[in-house]
């Protein structure tokens, strides 16, 4: 399913080479694009919000029962965690869950990860990546609609074997004045680089590496949708 030769092109394997991230054009043929595309909008979302180190991922059709005073308490503690320290807010679909448990059996998102963790792919990423002990692949859809976000992380956690972050965008159309982007931040604070969140295009970096996603604007004309994950060793 992967167009591997597009994560081969000198412009890409020398970003990352270079700077530990890169972005990917056109990885997978249109048609299919759009496919998956639109499974991944139909995917059975939760809420994935963090309290301190704890992860929660909650019913979207719990929290649509709350009261306004409710869903204003919420969203008041959960603009205090990001303000000093990491925090997101977003919505996501654990793929690898749902296949690996055979809750998902076919379609374009089994087909999607099932070719993330093919032969050749892994092959790829090992290349890519320099590291041989590189052995699967796990992901989630994930959609940030307006005020959702993740802050400033490295992605490195002890015990999950995490090599390569990586992203595949799949909203159709995205404009960067949305927000929705992926930036990445160096020692001193500062924005280094980042990336729209373009269809088709997949941003792959080594990890850790400090980086977040910005809120996305209240006028955002749609929810930025994408397929995310790491490329890992056996813990």
């Amino acid at each position: 399913m992967l167009i591997q030769r597009a994560l081969q092109t000198q412009s890409f394997v020398a970003s990352l080479r270079d700077s530990g991230r890169g972005q990917a054009v056109g990885v997978l043929e249109p048609e299919v694009a759009q496919r998956l595309a639109l499974a991944a909008a139909q995917a059975a979302f939760s809420l994935s919000v963090n309290s301190g180190p704890k992860s929660m991922d909650l019913s979207l059709a719990e929290l649509a029962t709350l009261t306004q005073p409710q869903h204003d308490q919420m969203t008041a503690l959960i603009h205090a965690g990001a303000r000093s320290g990491f925090q997101y807010c977003f919505d996501s679909y654990r793929l690898s869950d749902a296949i690996e448990q055979g809750e998902l059996q076919q379609g374009p998102l089994y087909d999607f990860y099932r070719s993330l963790n093919s032969a050749p792919v892994l092959d790829l990423f090992r290349q890519i990546a320099g590291d041989a002990a590189i052995d699967f692949c796990d992901a989630q859809v994930t959609r940030y609609r307006p005020g959702h976000f993740l802050t400033q992380h490295d992605d490195a956690v002890d015990g999950k074997g995490r090599v390569m972050a990586f992203v595949l965008n799949l909203t159709p159309q995205w404009r960067a004045d949305w927000g929705g982007l992926l930036l990445f931040h160096g020692s001193d604070g500062h924005v280094e680089g980042g990336y729209t969140p373009g269809f088709n295009c997949l941003n792959l970096f080594k990890v850790p590496k400090l980086h977040a996603v910005s809120q996305v604007a209240a006028f955002a004309g749609a929810a930025r949708l994408s397929i995310t994950g790491w490329v890992r060793r056996r813990a």
